[in-house]
């Protein structure tokens, strides 16, 4: 393999292949990138195993030459070490060969480094075909299925189901949906394929989908779901992922039809009193008490070491019964910033009740927040 390469284009891909590569791994070859040069471009390809991502730069971007592949190849090297290698090269341009199917030369005119190069017959083959359902979706509307579901994951791996987002398609609607048992985030959207199939996808995965699509600025994504994995494709790049197995658990139960309490607030603000008065709170899940009549929002916390805190939240509007409630401060915040409006409302059915948490200019997506029980300020 032998070729020379504009720098920037190799950065960024070299970059996004190496997303998915752990620093660490039962498997050693997993820590390594795989790249080939032939008539269609560079390829660069890194796994985890779990997640693969693979990119390719082409022989021109706009019309642009950005690469000469002088003899086509293959070579597997650390991923980390080039990454950063090309990261601190100064060259517009950088040339790479395989000398004696050994070592991979890196080179900018200027610096010059070569790496122990593994064979790449040795790396394992990954399935990045498209099988099983079929279809695209804009890519704001996916950044943002993502943004209001994911963070609902639970991040401890004893229910391994409960990290993954709960994808289900039927009748032109994608519903995405997330719960760590203390609270749920749904969103739904339309799709311009009638497909259906249904989907537990890890929610790190999908978090770190979204953030490669916003950074990419693609139109369109192409996505495929079988039994085993999802396949994301947009401009020239494969993501595949291993879907978590098992049943999620119903969710429809936890959504109230009626509530008999309203909180109507400005949505910053709401946050920043909350997160103020949590910095005296004793719990480890910053826990503070939401204090509610119609003449009085008020938001407390305390701690037996640190003392007390309190705040009144002026711009605010409730209706309802007197109701004083306790909460997660990261959830209750969590919630409020991805319905993504200037304005919240919360409704209440009881101070042990779930409660939801709103943007009522937006009814495809559904908050739920589960009270804490304690003993604080009683």
């Amino acid at each position: 393999m032998k070729l020379k390469i504009n720098r920037d284009h190799l950065l960024r891909g070299i970059t996004l292949a190496t997303r998915s590569v752990p620093t660490k791994s039962a498997n050693p070859l997993f820590v390594n990138v795989l790249l080939e040069a032939n008539e269609k471009g560079l390829t660069m390809l890194g796994s985890s195993g779990d997640l693969t991502i693979q990119t390719l730069i082409p022989i021109r971007v706009n019309e642009l030459e950005v690469l000469r592949v002088y003899a086509e190849g293959k070579a597997l090297v650390n991923a980390k070490l080039l990454n950063e290698i090309i990261r601190h090269l100064e060259g517009s341009e950088v040339d790479i060969e395989v000398i004696d199917q050994t070592l991979l030369q890196v080179s900018d005119g200027r610096s010059e480094f070569n790496l122990n190069s593994i064979k790449p017959s040795d790396y394992p083959d990954f399935d990045l075909e498209h099988d099983g359902v079929r279809f695209a979706i804009d890519r704001q509307l996916f950044v943002k299925l993502v943004d209001q579901t994911a963070f609902a994951a639970s991040t401890k791996e004893n229910r391994p189901i409960l990290t993954a987002v709960h994808l289900n398609a039927k009748n032109g609607h994608l519903v995405a949906a997330a719960t760590d048992t203390a609270r749920l985030a749904r969103k739904q959207v339309e799709l311009k394929d009638n497909v259906t199939f249904f989907a537990n996808v890890p929610a790190k995965t999908m978090q770190d989908i979204a953030r490669i699509v916003e950074e990419t600025r693609v139109e369109e994504i192409e996505i495929s779901v079988s039994d085993k994995k999802i396949l994301f494709e947009f401009d020239g790049t494969f993501i595949a992922s291993r879907l978590v197995g098992g049943d999620y658990p119903s969710t429809k139960e936890i959504v109230l039809k009626t509530y008999n309490s309203f909180l109507e607030a400005n949505a910053n603000e709401l946050i920043k009193a909350m997160e103020r008065v949590s910095l005296l709170s004793s719990e480890r899940e910053r826990i503070v008490r939401l204090s509610m009549s119609e003449n009085l929002v008020q938001v407390s916390s305390s701690s037996p070491n640190a003392g007390r805190a309190s705040e009144t939240v002026p711009t605010c509007r409730y209706s309802g019964e007197p109701l004083s409630i306790h909460f997660n401060v990261g959830y209750v915040t969590a919630a409020i910033r991805a319905c993504g409006s200037d304005d919240v409302h919360i409704e209440f059915t009881g101070e042990l009740k779930p409660f939801e948490v709103k943007n009522i200019e937006d009814d495809t997506q559904t908050q739920i927040i589960t009270p804490t029980r304690t003993f604080i300020d009683k």
